[in-house]
């Protein structure tokens, strides 16, 4: 299976406040705020990190087991997605 990378909008502004992310999306001025499990995606979603290292941070930091953590952050990342505040590619931002 490949490699996918994430990305945040760089239409969105945000802050993290008690482990919680604030995301404003500036095309419809939507908020957003995630929990600490999608604030941590968020916040590695940097175009070069690849899902599987996202995925080991997940596992890492909450005690997760691995398939729970990939399909979790699958359907998550999808949701972001479709609300316009994440890109998915197949290469990493700076093109290696």
């Amino acid at each position: 299976m490949p490699e996918h990378y994430v990305a945040r909008n760089p239409q969105t502004a945000w802050r993290v406040y008690d482990g919680e992310a604030v995301i404003l999306l500036a095309q419809d001025s939507t908020l957003n705020t995630l929990n600490s499990v999608g604030t941590l995606i968020w916040e590695v979603a940097d175009g070069v990190t690849p899902v599987s290292g996202i995925v080991s941070r997940i596992c890492e930091e909450f005690d997760v087991e691995p398939i729970d953590a990939r399909r979790d952050a699958a359907a998550f990342i999808e949701k972001l997605c479709r609300r316009g505040l994440l890109t998915v590619s197949e290469t990493p931002e700076n093109g290696t």
